[in-house]
Protein backbone atom coordinates (compact mmCIF):
# COMPACT_ATOMS: atom_id res chain seq x y z
CA UNK A 1 0.00 0.00 0.00
CA UNK A 2 1.45 3.37 -1.03
CA UNK A 3 0.13 6.90 -0.78
CA UNK A 4 1.78 9.95 -2.32
CA UNK A 5 0.85 12.86 -0.07
CA UNK A 6 1.60 16.33 -1.36
CA UNK A 7 0.21 19.00 0.93
CA UNK A 8 -1.20 21.95 -1.01
CA UNK A 9 -1.30 25.35 0.67
CA UNK A 10 -4.24 27.26 -0.85
CA UNK A 11 -4.19 30.92 -1.84
CA UNK A 12 -6.34 31.71 1.21
CA UNK A 13 -5.66 33.46 3.46
CA UNK A 14 -3.52 36.11 1.80
CA UNK A 15 -0.10 37.09 3.09
CA UNK A 16 -0.25 38.48 6.60
CA UNK A 17 -3.33 36.46 7.62
CA UNK A 18 -2.41 33.26 9.47
CA UNK A 19 -3.80 29.99 8.17
CA UNK A 20 -4.96 28.14 11.27
CA UNK A 21 -4.37 24.39 11.36
CA UNK A 22 -7.40 22.11 11.21
CA UNK A 23 -7.60 20.40 14.61
CA UNK A 24 -9.31 17.31 15.98
CA UNK A 25 -11.90 18.40 18.54
CA UNK A 26 -14.01 16.95 21.31
CA UNK A 27 -17.12 19.06 21.85
CA UNK A 28 -19.99 19.03 24.36
CA UNK A 29 -23.49 20.20 23.49
CA UNK A 30 -24.41 22.91 25.99
CA UNK A 31 -27.69 24.16 24.49
CA UNK A 32 -30.10 23.61 21.61
CA UNK A 33 -32.71 26.09 20.44
CA UNK A 34 -35.60 25.90 17.98
CA UNK A 35 -35.33 28.59 15.28
CA UNK A 36 -38.01 27.54 12.76
CA UNK A 37 -40.25 24.46 12.43
CA UNK A 38 -37.40 22.50 10.78
CA UNK A 39 -34.29 24.37 11.95
CA UNK A 40 -32.43 24.30 15.28
CA UNK A 41 -29.31 25.95 16.68
CA UNK A 42 -26.76 23.87 18.61
CA UNK A 43 -24.21 25.52 20.91
CA UNK A 44 -21.08 23.50 21.65
CA UNK A 45 -18.22 23.95 24.09
CA UNK A 46 -14.86 22.68 22.87
CA UNK A 47 -13.58 20.48 25.72
CA UNK A 48 -10.51 19.12 23.93
CA UNK A 49 -8.63 20.92 21.18
CA UNK A 50 -8.79 24.52 20.07
CA UNK A 51 -11.17 25.95 17.46
CA UNK A 52 -9.54 28.82 15.59
CA UNK A 53 -12.03 30.12 13.10
CA UNK A 54 -12.61 32.85 10.55
CA UNK A 55 -16.16 34.02 9.78
CA UNK A 56 -17.74 31.77 7.17
CA UNK A 57 -15.65 28.70 7.94
CA UNK A 58 -16.99 25.26 8.86
CA UNK A 59 -16.53 22.27 11.13
CA UNK A 60 -17.21 18.58 10.66
CA UNK A 61 -18.84 16.47 13.37
CA UNK A 62 -18.77 12.71 13.93
CA UNK A 63 -22.36 11.72 14.73
CA UNK A 64 -22.72 8.43 16.65
CA UNK A 65 -25.99 7.30 15.11
CA UNK A 66 -27.55 3.85 15.70
CA UNK A 67 -26.58 2.76 12.16
CA UNK A 68 -22.96 3.74 12.81
CA UNK A 69 -20.93 6.93 13.07
CA UNK A 70 -21.27 9.33 10.16
CA UNK A 71 -19.39 12.57 9.55
CA UNK A 72 -21.21 15.69 8.41
CA UNK A 73 -19.97 19.21 7.67
CA UNK A 74 -21.68 22.40 8.85
CA UNK A 75 -20.84 26.08 8.48
CA UNK A 76 -20.45 27.83 11.83
CA UNK A 77 -23.17 30.40 12.51
CA UNK A 78 -21.52 32.13 15.47
CA UNK A 79 -18.80 34.72 15.24
CA UNK A 80 -15.19 33.69 15.93
CA UNK A 81 -14.40 34.04 19.62
CA UNK A 82 -11.66 33.43 22.17
CA UNK A 83 -13.72 31.31 24.59
CA UNK A 84 -13.62 28.07 22.56
CA UNK A 85 -17.31 27.60 21.80
CA UNK A 86 -19.33 27.72 18.60
CA UNK A 87 -22.90 27.50 17.37
CA UNK A 88 -24.37 25.68 14.39
CA UNK A 89 -27.81 26.36 12.91
CA UNK A 90 -29.00 23.25 11.10
CA UNK A 91 -32.06 22.47 9.00
CA UNK A 92 -33.38 18.90 9.15
CA UNK A 93 -34.72 17.98 5.73
CA UNK A 94 -37.34 15.20 5.52
CA UNK A 95 -34.71 12.85 4.06
CA UNK A 96 -31.82 14.21 6.16
CA UNK A 97 -31.43 11.33 8.58
CA UNK A 98 -28.24 12.69 10.19
CA UNK A 99 -29.59 16.19 10.77
CA UNK A 100 -32.91 14.74 11.95
CA UNK A 101 -31.00 12.57 14.44
CA UNK A 102 -29.22 15.67 15.75
CA UNK A 103 -32.52 17.42 16.39
CA UNK A 104 -34.29 14.41 17.89
CA UNK A 105 -31.55 12.51 19.75
CA UNK A 106 -28.47 14.64 20.44
CA UNK A 107 -28.89 15.80 24.04
CA UNK A 108 -27.41 18.61 26.09
CA UNK A 109 -24.31 17.23 27.81
CA UNK A 110 -23.47 14.75 25.03
CA UNK A 111 -19.86 14.74 23.85
CA UNK A 112 -18.88 14.00 20.25
CA UNK A 113 -15.76 14.45 18.16
CA UNK A 114 -15.12 16.60 15.13
CA UNK A 115 -12.63 18.64 13.18
CA UNK A 116 -12.22 22.30 12.33
CA UNK A 117 -12.21 24.96 11.35
CA UNK A 118 -11.69 24.93 7.59
CA UNK A 119 -12.88 26.55 4.38
CA UNK A 120 -12.05 29.58 2.25
CA UNK A 121 -15.55 31.07 2.13
CA UNK A 122 -14.78 34.20 4.12
CA UNK A 123 -14.41 37.95 3.85
CA UNK A 124 -11.26 37.83 5.96
CA UNK A 125 -8.91 38.34 3.02
CA UNK A 126 -11.07 41.06 1.42
CA UNK A 127 -10.80 44.09 3.72
CA UNK A 128 -12.29 47.50 2.98
CA UNK A 129 -14.63 46.08 0.32
CA UNK A 130 -18.36 46.77 -0.08
CA UNK A 131 -20.17 43.49 0.57
CA UNK A 132 -23.28 41.76 -0.72
CA UNK A 133 -24.19 38.71 1.40
CA UNK A 134 -26.89 36.39 0.02
CA UNK A 135 -28.15 33.34 1.91
CA UNK A 136 -30.86 30.93 0.83
CA UNK A 137 -32.44 28.66 3.46
CA UNK A 138 -29.87 27.17 5.83
CA UNK A 139 -27.22 28.69 3.55
CA UNK A 140 -27.79 31.85 5.56
CA UNK A 141 -25.57 30.61 8.41
CA UNK A 142 -22.19 31.80 7.04
CA UNK A 143 -23.75 35.20 6.38
CA UNK A 144 -24.84 35.34 10.02
CA UNK A 145 -21.35 34.40 11.21
CA UNK A 146 -19.92 37.17 9.05
CA UNK A 147 -22.42 39.77 10.20
CA UNK A 148 -22.02 38.86 13.88
CA UNK A 149 -18.25 39.16 13.51
CA UNK A 150 -18.51 42.59 11.86
CA UNK A 151 -20.98 43.77 14.50
CA UNK A 152 -18.91 42.58 17.46
CA UNK A 153 -15.87 44.38 16.02
CA UNK A 154 -17.94 47.56 15.49
CA UNK A 155 -16.89 47.59 11.86
CA UNK A 156 -18.35 50.39 9.73
CA UNK A 157 -18.60 48.06 6.75
CA UNK A 158 -20.83 48.77 3.75
CA UNK A 159 -22.99 45.62 3.78
CA UNK A 160 -26.17 44.59 1.98
CA UNK A 161 -27.68 41.38 3.35
CA UNK A 162 -30.34 39.37 1.50
CA UNK A 163 -32.06 36.39 3.10
CA UNK A 164 -34.17 34.19 0.83
CA UNK A 165 -36.68 31.79 2.37
CA UNK A 166 -39.87 29.98 1.40
CA UNK A 167 -42.22 31.62 3.90
CA UNK A 168 -42.18 34.09 6.77
CA UNK A 169 -41.83 31.32 9.37
CA UNK A 170 -38.63 30.13 7.64
CA UNK A 171 -36.76 33.42 8.08
CA UNK A 172 -33.87 33.12 10.53
CA UNK A 173 -32.58 35.45 13.27
CA UNK A 174 -35.04 38.28 12.60
CA UNK A 175 -34.89 39.90 16.06
CA UNK A 176 -31.11 39.69 16.25
CA UNK A 177 -30.75 41.10 12.74
CA UNK A 178 -32.92 44.08 13.68
CA UNK A 179 -30.74 44.67 16.75
CA UNK A 180 -27.55 44.52 14.68
CA UNK A 181 -29.05 46.92 12.14
CA UNK A 182 -29.60 49.52 14.86
CA UNK A 183 -25.89 49.32 15.71
CA UNK A 184 -24.66 49.24 12.08
CA UNK A 185 -26.09 52.16 10.13
CA UNK A 186 -24.14 51.01 7.07
CA UNK A 187 -26.09 47.70 6.99
CA UNK A 188 -29.11 47.21 4.71
CA UNK A 189 -31.36 44.17 5.29
CA UNK A 190 -33.71 42.55 2.79
CA UNK A 191 -35.89 39.46 3.02
CA UNK A 192 -37.29 37.65 -0.02
CA UNK A 193 -40.00 34.97 0.22
CA UNK A 194 -40.37 32.51 -2.63
CA UNK A 195 -43.68 30.99 -1.49
CA UNK A 196 -45.48 32.94 1.27
CA UNK A 197 -48.21 30.90 2.93
CA UNK A 198 -51.80 31.60 1.97
CA UNK A 199 -53.16 34.33 4.20
CA UNK A 200 -49.69 35.23 5.50
CA UNK A 201 -49.21 38.98 5.90
CA UNK A 202 -46.19 39.93 3.80
CA UNK A 203 -45.50 43.24 2.08
CA UNK A 204 -41.87 42.54 1.18
CA UNK A 205 -40.23 41.03 -1.87
CA UNK A 206 -41.74 37.86 -3.34
CA UNK A 207 -40.49 35.24 -5.75
CA UNK A 208 -36.98 34.41 -6.86
CA UNK A 209 -34.58 37.37 -6.86
CA UNK A 210 -34.28 38.64 -10.43
CA UNK A 211 -32.48 41.54 -12.08
CA UNK A 212 -35.26 44.04 -11.33
CA UNK A 213 -35.33 42.99 -7.67
CA UNK A 214 -31.54 43.20 -7.35
CA UNK A 215 -31.52 46.67 -8.94
CA UNK A 216 -34.11 47.84 -6.42
CA UNK A 217 -32.27 46.39 -3.44
CA UNK A 218 -28.64 46.78 -4.52
CA UNK A 219 -28.27 49.27 -7.39
CA UNK A 220 -24.47 49.06 -7.08
CA UNK A 221 -24.29 45.24 -6.95
CA UNK A 222 -21.70 45.18 -9.74
CA UNK A 223 -19.05 46.77 -7.49
CA UNK A 224 -19.54 44.56 -4.44
CA UNK A 225 -17.77 41.43 -3.31
CA UNK A 226 -20.62 38.91 -3.19
CA UNK A 227 -20.81 35.85 -0.97
CA UNK A 228 -23.68 33.49 -1.78
CA UNK A 229 -24.65 30.24 -0.05
CA UNK A 230 -27.66 27.97 -0.46
CA UNK A 231 -28.96 25.23 -2.73
CA UNK A 232 -26.94 24.77 -5.91
CA UNK A 233 -29.79 25.91 -8.17
CA UNK A 234 -30.23 29.07 -6.09
CA UNK A 235 -26.52 29.91 -6.27
CA UNK A 236 -26.39 29.26 -10.02
CA UNK A 237 -29.39 31.54 -10.52
CA UNK A 238 -27.95 34.34 -8.41
CA UNK A 239 -24.63 34.10 -10.24
CA UNK A 240 -26.36 34.56 -13.60
CA UNK A 241 -28.43 37.49 -12.31
CA UNK A 242 -25.44 39.29 -10.85
CA UNK A 243 -23.19 38.70 -13.86
CA UNK A 244 -25.96 40.16 -16.03
CA UNK A 245 -25.78 43.21 -13.75
CA UNK A 246 -22.06 43.57 -14.42
CA UNK A 247 -20.51 41.71 -11.48
CA UNK A 248 -17.14 40.16 -12.28
CA UNK A 249 -17.27 36.38 -11.98
CA UNK A 250 -14.20 36.46 -9.71
CA UNK A 251 -16.11 38.59 -7.17
CA UNK A 252 -18.94 36.04 -6.79
CA UNK A 253 -17.96 33.55 -4.08
CA UNK A 254 -20.09 30.50 -3.28
CA UNK A 255 -20.18 27.70 -0.75
CA UNK A 256 -22.21 24.50 -0.77
CA UNK A 257 -20.64 21.55 0.99
CA UNK A 258 -20.79 18.26 -0.84
CA UNK A 259 -21.49 19.69 -4.28
CA UNK A 260 -18.05 20.60 -5.52
CA UNK A 261 -17.26 16.94 -6.11
CA UNK A 262 -20.72 15.94 -7.31
CA UNK A 263 -19.71 15.50 -10.93
CA UNK A 264 -22.33 13.93 -13.13
CA UNK A 265 -21.55 10.87 -15.18
CA UNK A 266 -21.49 12.76 -18.45
CA UNK A 267 -18.46 14.80 -17.33
CA UNK A 268 -16.46 11.73 -16.25
CA UNK A 269 -14.18 10.53 -19.07
CA UNK A 270 -15.62 7.36 -20.61
CA UNK A 271 -13.91 4.11 -19.68
CA UNK A 272 -12.49 2.39 -22.76
CA UNK A 273 -10.85 -0.66 -21.31
CA UNK A 274 -8.36 1.34 -19.28
CA UNK A 275 -10.41 1.71 -16.11
CA UNK A 276 -9.11 0.99 -12.64
CA UNK A 277 -10.79 -1.52 -10.35
CA UNK A 278 -11.95 -0.33 -6.94
CA UNK A 279 -13.10 -2.98 -4.47
CA UNK A 280 -15.37 -2.09 -1.55
CA UNK A 281 -16.36 -5.13 0.46
CA UNK A 282 -17.79 -7.72 -1.93
CA UNK A 283 -18.44 -5.16 -4.68
CA UNK A 284 -16.03 -4.08 -7.42
CA UNK A 285 -16.29 -1.03 -9.65
CA UNK A 286 -14.43 -0.01 -12.79
CA UNK A 287 -13.70 3.69 -12.50
CA UNK A 288 -12.10 6.30 -14.71
CA UNK A 289 -8.41 6.96 -14.03
CA UNK A 290 -7.12 10.42 -13.14
CA UNK A 291 -10.45 11.42 -11.57
CA UNK A 292 -10.98 11.94 -7.81
CA UNK A 293 -12.22 8.74 -6.24
CA UNK A 294 -15.47 10.21 -4.89
CA UNK A 295 -16.43 11.56 -8.32
CA UNK A 296 -15.44 8.45 -10.30
CA UNK A 297 -17.34 6.17 -7.90
CA UNK A 298 -20.40 8.46 -8.01
CA UNK A 299 -20.39 8.12 -11.79
CA UNK A 300 -20.84 4.35 -11.46
CA UNK A 301 -23.49 4.56 -8.77
CA UNK A 302 -21.45 4.32 -5.56
CA UNK A 303 -21.54 7.45 -3.45
CA UNK A 304 -19.17 8.33 -0.63
CA UNK A 305 -20.39 11.15 1.67
CA UNK A 306 -18.39 14.32 1.03
CA UNK A 307 -18.23 17.65 2.80
CA UNK A 308 -15.93 20.41 1.61
CA UNK A 309 -14.75 18.58 -1.53
CA UNK A 310 -11.30 20.09 -1.02
CA UNK A 311 -9.52 17.69 1.32
CA UNK A 312 -10.08 19.76 4.46
CA UNK A 313 -13.03 18.43 6.44
CA UNK A 314 -12.35 14.68 6.56
CA UNK A 315 -15.96 13.71 5.78
CA UNK A 316 -14.96 11.41 2.90
CA UNK A 317 -12.32 9.52 4.90
CA UNK A 318 -11.93 5.86 3.91
CA UNK A 319 -9.19 3.32 4.58
CA UNK A 320 -6.88 2.14 1.82
CA UNK A 321 -6.44 -1.61 2.28
CA UNK A 322 -4.61 -2.50 -0.92
CA UNK A 323 -3.10 -0.70 -3.91
CA UNK A 324 -1.52 2.66 -4.65
CA UNK A 325 -3.08 6.10 -4.84
CA UNK A 326 -2.06 9.73 -5.15
CA UNK A 327 -3.60 12.06 -2.60
CA UNK A 328 -3.43 15.87 -2.42
CA UNK A 329 -5.19 17.12 0.69
CA UNK A 330 -5.31 20.38 2.60
CA UNK A 331 -5.09 19.29 6.21
CA UNK A 332 -8.09 16.95 6.34
CA UNK A 333 -6.01 14.08 7.75
CA UNK A 334 -3.55 13.99 10.59
CA UNK A 335 -0.22 12.27 10.13
CA UNK A 336 -1.42 9.52 12.46
CA UNK A 337 -4.47 8.91 10.27
CA UNK A 338 -2.30 8.76 7.17
CA UNK A 339 0.01 6.29 8.90
CA UNK A 340 -3.06 4.15 9.64
CA UNK A 341 -3.89 4.04 5.94
CA UNK A 342 -6.70 6.56 5.73
CA UNK A 343 -7.27 8.59 2.55
CA UNK A 344 -9.76 11.28 1.51
CA UNK A 345 -11.84 10.19 -1.46
CA UNK A 346 -12.46 13.73 -2.71
CA UNK A 347 -8.79 14.38 -3.40
CA UNK A 348 -7.41 10.88 -4.08
CA UNK A 349 -6.78 9.30 -7.48
CA UNK A 350 -6.09 5.57 -7.75
CA UNK A 351 -2.88 4.68 -9.58
CA UNK A 352 -3.45 0.88 -9.47
CA UNK A 353 -6.32 -1.43 -8.61
CA UNK A 354 -7.26 -0.67 -5.02
CA UNK A 355 -9.33 -2.03 -2.16
CA UNK A 356 -10.87 0.37 0.36
CA UNK A 357 -12.86 0.05 3.58
CA UNK A 358 -15.70 2.43 4.29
Amino acid sequence: MAVATDMIVPAFPKAGIPRHPVERLTVKLKAKRRETPDTMSFAFDVVDGSLRQYPGQAVSLDLPMPQGTVTRTFTVASAPNLTNWFELTIKAAPDGYATRWMQDALAVGDEITGRGAFGTFSIISHPNTPLLLIGGGSGFTPMMSTLRWLSERSEAADVVLIQAARSKQDLLFQEELDQIATQMPTLKLFNVLSAPKKGEAWSGYRGRPDRAMIRAMVPDAHRRLTLCCGPVGFMDHMGKVLRAEGLDRARFLTESFGHKMALSQDVIPPIKGDGITVSIGAQTYDVAPDVPLSASLAAVGKRIPTGCGEGQCGTCRVRLLEGEVEMNHQGGLSQQEQDQGYILACCTRPKTAIKIGM
